[in-house]
């Protein structure tokens, strides 16, 4: 085979290989271990009970709650390769499947690469190291050199013109919130704030969506987020424990009553005991941009 038909052909490769894929699954995915994004992962619901895992399942053989909520409690069933997310109501919010066999009707699951992944639900949107998140699919990987470990099924979430790509860039932005846009950027992209306060209303809180922005002279200085959509480069985001924080930043920090501030680096966070209950963005007093 000459360079150029060679070429062609690799070029052709993913597209049948795909196809290939399809077909096979569709005719002969079996639904007990079927993962549909937002949906279902096997015979377990996103939104069923838990007890409905319980009756198929039995008791897990741990249980713990997560660090981002600790209402919301993560039940493992180590045998099976099989997790649940599980919030206050005993609802199933999120599956965790760790085994080969469970796959989606594509063919796609743990040990697939994470490139066959993006081909099919874009770029996505990481969350940490080695994580990635498909919201508008309703599925989330965990990767380690290209490959699947995990797969993640949970509820599918629109993506937001605010949160962007979700990251919290020290020194920088907040999703689509960047430091130095005019109020009235914010009021178009946000809309008018549920409060205003401060001694010139330059503080601005916006609860439904967690979000609380400071100005300086019209111009965007802060913005805190509490909620744990919200997430840095290195996967640090409200519910963590400071512990986190000052593993990845280090030890430089400047306390204000209930808070932290890396200066440097434009980062900070508001908390409770040692959890972060508000991850602040700001401008730094020196150069220096968070990782």
């Amino acid at each position: 085979m000459d360079v150029e038909n060679g070429l062609a052909m690799k070029s052709f490769i993913p597209i049948w290989a795909f196809l290939f894929l399809l077909t096979s699954s569709v005719l002969g995915q079996d639904t007990a271990t079927l993962l549909i994004g937002g949906q279902r992962a096997g015979p377990f619901l996103i939104g069923s009970a838990f007890s409905e895992v319980v009756a198929r399942l039995g008791q897990p053989s741990a249980s713990q709650p997560t660090s981002g909520d600790p209402g919301t409690t993560f039940r493992a069933y180590k045998d099976k390769q099989i997790a649940f997310l599980v919030n206050p109501d005993s609802q199933v919010i999120g599956i965790t499947i760790a085994r080969k066999d469970w796959k989606t009707v594509e063919g796609l699951g743990v040990g697939s690469p994470v490139l066959a992944f993006q081909e099919l639900y874009g770029k996505g949107l990481k969350r940490g190291n080695g994580q990635i998140a498909f919201p508008e699919a309703g599925i989330a990987v965990t990767h380690q050199s290209g490959v699947v470990e995990l797969v993640y099924v949970v509820k599918i979430d629109q993506v937001d013109a605010v949160k962007g790509d979700h990251l919290l860039v020290g020194g920088s932005r907040a999703g689509q919130l960047r430091l130095g846009q005019s109020n009235s950027d914010m009021l178009k992209l946000l809309g008018p704030p549920s409060q205003k306060s401060g001694p010139e209303e330059n503080i601005w809180t916006y609860p439904d969506r967690g979000i609380r922005l400071g100005f300086i002279q019209g111009r965007l200085h802060m913005v805190g987020v509490t909620s744990g959509d919200w997430v840095t480069p290195s996967g640090l985001k409200v519910g963590r424990p400071f512990s986190d924080m000052k593993r990845e930043l280090g030890g430089s920090y400047r306390i204000d009553q209930s808070s932290v501030f890396y200066d440097s680096w434009g980062i900070g966070a508001r908390l409770q005991g040692d959890q972060i209950v508000e991850i602040l963005i700001f401008n730094p007093k020196q150069a220096g941009r968070q990782g």
